[in-house]
């Protein structure tokens, strides 16, 4: 077991989790510039776009912009794409070697150099090859995915199997109302004082990040007892390659019984559909901004702050419920699988701003599926195993969340003329996978 202070652990991941506030209004940024240049927008139409949302001129100057704004994305995942899922493989492999703070860091310093880019493209110039290289780079850094991965992997050494669940899920409720604060904030900074600041914000919520892992991570690598370690080493009589095939064939292992190995691969099998339903997810941005919404970033902010203040209170009251009278884990993935796909079904079909934050009534319950697999993945697992399976898991995330997410808003930038909710009913179709393996 690693000796890491819960304090540090806890602060890091809310400042991440700020962090990520922050950085999730550059879709807005690009958005707003692609409708400054639309040819048949005069300044006077531009100020009045969102209060005449419904006039035909208006309608265009939208749907040019989010057609725009929806390849720009598209395109800049493609560019992060195999890097990242490459990176996310070999960092992950050899966390043990290179040791948890290194591989911690390495994502930090990334998207800093990613934030310096933006900064670059605000005050000099908008070139799409500046943000394709800020997606190069954010892609060999191994993103957040690799972050997340070493993060679980510190909180999974710092506690025992009874707490793991209940600590994954109180975790993420926790930065859930950190986000509710943060979005919120952010929506209303952006009416006063545009998007400039808050990249310097997220620059310095960056710097801070990584004084902390170097100053409170260093015991991170350190172990009560030498032979726990190990395991994760490999074994000299393995070539290289086996040794690169380790993280694939980690679940391949024949000391487990059958009943273990049957629950082992449902899980698996369960969060890869359910990641893929939730990239379906990813247009809501362009739908919000869409007609008969035509939403301006304080309302974004609003109904974010709000989102995540329901989904942070929800998930705790469900969690204490389903704990009180001992619902097993896969069977609260089943009812997380349920809500999601009513809640896709109540967006996909909303038409009035009140229908959507109706809707958020659902959203508290519809991430069980995310939070709980390691910790039921945990319980079937080695100790030497966790660090090979955790990689295989957010490596397979990883890949998911990226081509996923470069294809949905691929299918939004096509259909969105003529059927902008396409996504959603794409979302709650496949939320019926993970449902049934998880019965």
């Amino acid at each position: 077991m690693c000796h890491v202070s819960k304090f540090a652990i806890v602060l890091l991941l809310l400042i991440q989790t700020l962090f990520n506030c922050v950085i999730s209004t550059i879709g807005q940024y690009i958005y707003n510039y692609y409708l400054s240049i639309y040819p048949n927008n005069t300044l006077n139409e531009l100020i009045h776009i969102n209060l005449n949302c419904s006039s035909s001129s208006n309608t265009n100057a939208q749907l040019w912009a989010q057609q725009c704004s929806a390849n720009l994305t598209f395109r800049m995942n493609l560019v992060s794409s195999g890097p990242v899922i490459i990176m996310t493989y070999i960092l992950g492999l050899y966390t043990s070697k290179l040791g948890k703070r290194i591989v911690l860091l390495l994502p930090l310093i990334g998207s800093t150099s990613q934030i310096i880019i933006w900064l670059v493209i605000i005050y000099i110039q908008f070139n799409e090859y500046l943000w394709y290289l800020s997606a190069l780079i954010t892609g060999l850094s191994g993103s957040s995915g690799v972050f997340n991965l070493v993060m679980n992997l510190i909180i999974t050494d710092n506690t025992t199997e009874e707490q793991r669940s209940s600590t994954f899920v109180y975790i993420n409720a926790l930065q859930t109302a950190l986000a509710a604060i943060g979005l919120f904030a952010v929506g209303y900074y952006i009416n006063f004082r545009g998007f400039t600041d808050l990249c310097w914000i997220s620059l310095g919520l960056q710097i801070m990040s990584i004084g902390i892992v170097g100053i409170c991570f260093k015991s991170v690598d350190s172990r009560d007892n030498d032979d726990e370690r190990q395991p994760l080493l490999p074994s000299p009589t393995k070539t290289k390659c086996e040794e690169f095939l380790q993280i694939c064939t980690v679940f391949r292992c024949k000391n487990r019984s059958m009943k273990q190995n049957l629950s082992l691969h449902l899980t698996l099998f369960s969060n890869f559909f359910y990641f893929i339903a939730l990239t379906c997810y990813s247009p809501f941005l362009w739908l919000l901004l869409n007609s008969p919404f035509c939403w301006s970033s304080k309302q974004i902010g609003d109904y974010s702050a709000i989102s995540a203040i329901s989904s942070a209170v929800l998930s705790l009251i469900g969690m204490k419920i389903f704990t009180l009278f001992h619902i097993h884990d896969a069977f609260v993935c089943v009812i997380s699988h349920v809500c999601f796909c009513l809640m896709c079904l109540w967006i996909a079909f909303a038409e009035f701003n009140w229908q959507l934050y109706v809707g958020l009534l659902l959203n508290g319950f519809v991430n069980y599926q995310s939070s709980l697999t390691l910790p039921m993945l945990s319980k079937s697992l080695r100790d030497d195993e966790r660090n090979y399976a955790f990689t295989f898991v957010t490596e397979m995330n990883t890949i998911v969340s990226v081509v996923g997410g470069s294809v949905f808003n691929w299918i939004y930038a096509q259909t969105v003329a003529y059927h902008r909710t396409l996504t959603f009913f794409i979302a709650a179709g496949l939320s019926g996978i993970p449902f049934g393996l998880n019965m």
